[in-house]
C-alpha cells in the first residue's frame, strides 16, 4: 500500500468538513435540523439529536465537535441541500 504525504490545501479534514456543512446548512436554511430530522429517521433518534448538537457546537467552536459526527451530519445535509459531498 502506498501513502502519501501530500498536504491538502484548506485545512484539516475538520476544518473543511466545517466548511462544507455551513454551505450545506447556508441552501437548507435555519431549521436544519428539523428537516434533516423529516429526512433521515437517524437524526429524529437521541443519537441522531446528539450528533446534530455536537455539529453545532463545533460550528460555533472548533475545538468541539468529532470529525466523525461532523462527516455524518454534512453528508446527510448535503444530501438534502443537492450538494454532490463525495470526496472528503
Amino acid at each position: 500500500m502506498e501513502t502519501s504525504s501530500v498536504q491538502r490545501a484548506g485545512g484539516s479534514i475538520k476544518q473543511r468538513l466545517l466548511l462544507r456543512f455551513a454551505a450545506a446548512k447556508k441552501i437548507v436554511g435555519n431549521n436544519w435540523r428539523d428537516k434533516l430530522a423529516k429526512h433521515d429517521p437517524f437524526f429524529n433518534t437521541r443519537d441522531g439529536e446528539a450528533y446534530m448538537r455536537s455539529v453545532g457546537q463545533a460550528y460555533s467552536d472548533p475545538k468541539r465537535g468529532h470529525v466523525d459526527r461532523i462527516e455524518t451530519v454534512t453528508l446527510a445535509l448535503e444530501k438534502i441541500a443537492g450538494i454532490d459531498g463525495a470526496e472528503i
